[in-house]
């Protein structure tokens, strides 16, 4: 809808298709995660999305220039290649104010940020520079060659990712963080800002958010997330969710059955 220049979705799933997906469109092909792992037989089954990230550059026919989404992410109004790319091909990443806690990686990290310690201690290593903040959790504009230069640079640690079935401390994030320093420091991208929300729809006063980004639709991006510890039940939270994306986005998508 706010991306029509895109030309073909890959979507990556644990042998699942969903029902109201028109799998048979030209411009949507589904990845099951034996056809993308290296080494299925030892890695799956995961439940790591750092280690799923680790094997995306594998998609057969993936362009050099790509968008990586999560579930949560969402486009807020309309893009162009440009809110991404340069023109020259340079990708354009987005940090966030969010700090990046010093080393070690302690037991208590949660996944996210023992891997971004992780990331931090790999590139300090090799580049001699610290990282020191996150990013927003929003489309990621990478670099297929990238990726396939970071697994060979790091096969060792990108490997045991791979490798990883629930998330480790010892994992590295290969396409939320470590693309986009590594990238930047060899010259193949730069910060970059962006219009973007998060809404932690476990916490009931977020939601007067959704109806700021309804009413708004001021953001390019934003992320809907849920807290570990959130306060609401998983009926709630879904009626809130289905509410709002039904408002934002009325207008049926070309890949869904009966479009």
């Amino acid at each position: 809808m706010y991306a029509p220049w895109i030309r073909h979705i890959y979507l990556v799933t644990a042998g699942q298709t969903p029902s109201w997906l028109n799998a048979a469109h030209p411009d949507v092909t589904v990845i099951d995660h034996r056809d993308l792992f290296a080494d299925p037989d030892t890695a799956l089954p995961t439940f790591n999305s750092h280690s799923i990230e680790s094997q995306l550059h594998r998609i057969e026919g993936l362009s050099e220039h790509f968008l990586y989404l999560n579930d949560d992410m969402f486009l807020g109004r309309p893009t162009t290649p440009d809110t991404f790319f340069h023109s020259s091909g340079i990708s354009r990443f987005f940090w966030s104010s969010a700090s990046v806690p010093a080393l070690p990686v302690s037991p208590d990290d949660e996944g996210y940020l023992a891997a971004a310690k992780n990331n931090r201690a790999l590139l300090k290593r090799e580049f001699g520079r610290t990282t020191t903040h996150s990013f927003f959790h929003a489309p990621y504009a990478l670099h297929r060659s990238v990726l396939a230069e970071l697994t060979e640079r790091f096969p060792e640690e990108l490997e045991a990712t791979a490798r990883s079935r629930f998330r480790s401390n010892s994992d590295l994030a290969l396409v939320s963080s470590l693309h986009h320093h590594y990238a930047y420091l060899t010259g193949r991208a730069v910060p970059a800002g962006i219009a973007y929300d998060f809404v932690d729809i476990g916490r009931r006063e977020d939601h007067a958010r959704l109806g700021q980004l309804l009413q708004g639709r001021n953001k390019t991006a934003f992320c809907i997330g849920e807290s570990p510890d959130s306060e609401l039940a998983d009926e709630e939270m879904a009626l809130a969710i289905r509410s709002f994306l039904t408002a934002y986005f009325p207008v049926r998508s070309p890949y869904e059955r009966g479009a």
